[in-house]
């Protein structure tokens, strides 16, 4: 749910206002809005103000580089010493930190240059001997990947030079040569664009190494390797011994200034006179008492002012979720978007009960389900120990709190996968049918669904009976129709939602296009019942059925919404909106196919552990195994992508949740506390 908010005007001297703001920041629960008044002066602070903000953030600014060359950025945070010995703590660690990162960048660019080049200068080197170091003779060095390209070289030079020239290579490796073009100084430029004309171009080493004879560059390489790595050690142990001395004292001042220009910040929002101020803001209603004990020590040179958000005008009111321990796992999967705006409604709840499990009948097998049970107790543990998990293929890091919720994300959708695993009687397909645990009863089945299988097939016995055969062909109808009745639901609920926020905001050319398609929706639905989904025409015209009455009523509920949204492209939206309900036979048709895959996964290991006596299980397991960790990569991103699709496009799309976003609330608080 959104949760509640107060509006707050707060008023007092201007010689308190650095020490109100500071106690309200202390607090860490008002959410601050710009504020302009005729006849006050508004936006960034000026005059000492200004010039004390500029040496805050410069000091600022220093403390945060220095943090992070030194890699303390995360240190426990020492005493805050005295403000008169900031600046001079900061140049202490500082000056040392930049001369070591400077010498660092230093040792790493030479490693990186004798990696990359090492094995061509050497090569080089060999084929120039000594004359690279000839006042009258110029070298060209430059690499070919091909004889061909090596035979292009030497035309180009003849065509240019005719026999004024000399070349020489080596083989680096498989797929690389080193080769070195030696003509008269004088010749230098014609050689180069010869080499030019045979696409090739002269190799220049990085850096200083550039001027260098080849047999230098060759040297220094040597000393490079042989001397740099240990070099390189000792400054990562001086930064480190750098850190551990002052990063806990940095990073307390660091907070410190950090606190100080959000104060500033802050300062500049509010309305600003001579003698006073007034600032605007939000708190949460549950945090009205921590406001209030904040300001109660200025109760004689400040006063302020609550009253309760406009829900009807949300715009500019800042929005807070606010929901239970276990549905607040799942708000970081409506984060791709702002939040709803204030005065209309959360679906956090909706993705954190309906997404699972949708997710689990699609999936339904015990064993993919215990899959996801074991990574998200993993990840759970991981985030427990306070691990973070990085994650290479997406190029973003999981830190432990979003482990957390990600970790009881994926634990409920391996409860509800196993659960529904259960019912379906699938265990990595068809394993524990195959094993006579779980057995179709065809007389159960049709007890419970009405549905008759098809006589003459004969079904194993077994201990448990399956309670929802999804993948007997007999029962696909029966699927088909429970999906689309949850279509049905999700539909009529999304745009009996609008209808109620648009009412309740005074919207009405919104409300009415939301009552019209209500009612659209309600005839296209008994249009096709009514009529067996076109089989029956006829049945139509039978007014004595209370079900085509109320069909009517519907299209007359719509055309009047077309009149009073004065929206002709609700003609063409229904026809979209009775496809949206049709969608969500994806969870029928995703699910069966995912589960006849892991059926014949199941088949091709079982057949293949009947050849032989000992080696066909040993096999059947193996390549069973293989298809099914084949398979379930090939379709695990439609079982998680489809159930997110009817929640995020199919249901939340017609209640407007994309067209109405929000502000998140950001409270003025600590550094040390974001």
């Amino acid at each position: 749910m959104i949760n509640p908010m107060q509006q707050v005007v707060v008023a007092g001297r201007q010689s308190d206002s650095r020490a109100i703001m500071q106690a309200l920041q202390q607090a860490g629960v008002l959410h601050i809005v710009p504020l302009e008044a005729q006849g006050f002066q508004t936006g960034p602070l000026s005059g000492q103000a200004a010039e004390d903000r500029r040496d805050a953030e410069r000091l600022l600014a220093r403390s945060e580089s220095t943090l992070g060359e030194l890699d303390a950025a995360r240190v426990t945070r020492a005493p805050l010493p005295a403000e008169g010995e900031w600046s001079a703590l900061i140049e202490q660690a500082a000056t040392p930190a930049s001369a070591l990162t400077d010498r660092e960048t230093e040792l790493r660019a030479d490693l990186d240059t004798q990696r990359s080049y090492g094995d061509v200068v050497a090569a080089l080197a060999r084929v120039a001997g000594s004359l690279d170091r000839s006042r009258r003779v110029a070298l060209i060095p430059f690499t070919a990947q091909e004889a061909s390209e090596l035979q292009a070289a030497q035309d180009a030079l003849k065509a240019e030079l005719g026999d004024r020239f000399a070349i020489g290579s080596e083989r680096v490796n498989d797929r690389l040569s080193a080769a070195i073009v030696a003509v008269l100084s004088a010749d230098r430029d014609r050689a180069r664009a010869a080499l030019g004309k045979a696409r090739l171009g002269e190799l220049r080493l990085p850096g200083r190494f550039e001027r260098m004879p080849l047999g230098d560059v060759q040297a220094a390489f040597a000393d490079i390797a042989r001397n740099h790595p240990q070099a390189l050690d000792k400054v990562e142990a001086d930064k480190r011994a750098l850190a551990q001395q002052h990063g806990p004292t940095l990073a307390a001042i660091r907070d410190a200034l950090a606190d100080r220009v959000g104060i500033d910040d802050a300062r500049a929002q509010t309305a600003r006179g001579k003698y006073g101020f007034v600032l605007q803001g939000f708190v949460p209603d549950d945090r009205v008492p921590d406001l209030k004990r904040a300001l109660d020590p200025f109760k004689q040179s400040a006063m302020f002012e609550l009253h309760a958000a406009d829900a009807h005008h949300g715009d500019g009111v800042p929005v807070q979720l606010k929901n239970s321990s276990y549905t607040e796992n799942f708000e970081f999967m409506l984060n791709i978007s702002d939040p709803p705006k204030y005065g209309t409604f959360d679906p956090s709840w909706v993705v954190a009960w309906f997404f699972p499990l949708f997710f689990g009948f699609i999936v339904a097998d015990i064993g993919f389900g215990l899959l996801f049970l074991l990574a998200s107790l993993w990840g759970l543990a991981r985030a427990r120990r306070g691990e973070s998990l990085p994650i290479g293929l997406l190029g973003i890091t999981l830190d432990p709190a979003t482990l957390k919720r990600v970790g009881t994300v994926l634990l409920t959708m391996s409860g509800w996968s196993i659960l529904w695993g259960i019912l379906t009687g699938e265990f990595f397909g068809n394993v524990l049918e195959k094993l006579h645990v779980f057995y179709v009863n065809p007389e159960l089945i049709q007890n419970i669904w009405g549905v008759r299988l098809a006589e003459g097939e004969e079904h194993a016995g077994g201990l448990i009976p399956i309670l929802f055969p999804r993948v007997l062909p007999e029962f696909s109808n029966t699927i088909m129709l429970i999906c689309i009745a949850v279509g049905v639901i999700f539909m009529l609920w999304s745009w009996a939602l609008k209808a109620q926020l648009t009412w309740k905001h005074k919207h009405m050319h919104h409300f009415w296009e939301a009552v019209g398609m209500l009612g659209g929706l309600i005839g296209l639905i008994l249009l096709a019942y009514v009529s067996r989904a076109g089989q029956d025409f006829g049945a139509l015209s039978n007014f004595g059925n209370p079900l085509v009455l109320v069909m009517l009523l519907g299209f007359l509920v719509f055309v009047g919404g077309l009149f009073g949204a004065r929206n002709p492209l609700m003609l063409i939206e229904i026809l979209s909106n009775g496809g949206n309900i049709i969608s969500f036979t994806r969870l029928f048709a995703v699910g069966v196919a995912a589960a006849i895959l892991a059926n014949l996964a199941t088949d091709v290991g079982w057949s293949l552990g009947g050849t032989l006596p000992v080696i066909g299980p040993i096999l059947g397991i193996l390549v069973g195994l293989i298809v099914h960790v084949f398979l379930f990569v090939l379709t695990i991103l439609g079982h998680v992508m489809q159930p997110i699709r009817l929640v995020w496009v199919e249901y939340l799309n017609p209640t407007g949740f994309y067209q109405e976003t929000g502000i998140r609330y950001a409270p003025f608080a600590p550094a040390a506390r974001k």
